[in-house]
């Protein structure tokens, strides 16, 4: 699990990397793009519903209550991993959004035009949708999902990540936020999972949930 932990964080530093190359260069061409293209927001809107985590936390939920009353010990203690690692990512996803305070992309357009400002009030502390882009929660939600996934389904991770990002990338489409937010969010969700694994088997390592063989595992 170390040496998986350590691949799957040198991913994760990666997507941040692109986050930020995204935010210098091409955040605000993308957005002018989504823009004016807007027809597109329809279809996004409904896929960007599966990056609610509050659907999520319910489906977990009664997830872990269901298999615990049947004793399916494993599948519960999946349905807890899950619970966690979106509790933890969407906690770190809320405090980053605060701190950072990044204008989302519709503030910036004024008939198709943008400003050019950064759009960060870096350092601050400001809880307000339209101050609070970076990162994108529904990104952050979709690769938590999309790292659970490749943890218990190894084999198949490539079809994960094409599901997440399919998810991550409808918040730009609906110029929601920029690409840059989607990226770090993606980021931190593809980490956190895989840290919350590697801390519980570290700490509890014999009622950690048990993983297929695989490519990740």
């Amino acid at each position: 699990m170390a040496a998986s932990w350590r691949k799957h964080l040198w991913i994760g530093l990666g997507l941040a990397v692109l986050s930020i190359l995204s935010i210098r260069s091409v955040d605000e061409s993308v957005a002018r793009f989504m823009h004016a293209h807007r027809g597109w927001t329809a279809g996004a809107a409904w896929v960007a519903e599966l990056g609610d985590s509050l659907y999520w936390f319910i489906a977990f939920g009664l997830g872990f209550v269901v298999f615990h009353l049947r004793r399916a010990h494993d599948a519960a203690r999946w349905c807890f991993l899950a619970i966690v690692s979106l509790a933890v990512s969407g906690i770190a996803s809320g405090i980053l959004k605060a701190t950072l305070a990044r204008w989302r992309p519709r503030a910036f357009v004024a008939d198709g035009a943008f400003n050019g400002e950064s759009g960060f009030a870096f350092p601050a502390f400001i809880i307000e949708h339209v101050r609070n882009s970076y990162p994108s929660g529904h990104a952050t939600t979709a690769f938590t999902l999309a790292a659970l996934a490749a943890l218990r389904w190894p084999r198949f991770v490539a079809l994960w990540v094409a599901l997440g990002s399919l998810v991550a990338a409808s918040r730009v489409v609906q110029n929601s936020h920029w690409l840059g937010d989607m990226l770090a969010g993606s980021a931190l969700g593809w980490v956190t999972p895989w840290l919350v694994m590697a801390l519980w088997r570290a700490r509890w390592p014999a009622s950690a949930p048990v993983q297929c063989s695989g490519t990740t595992s």
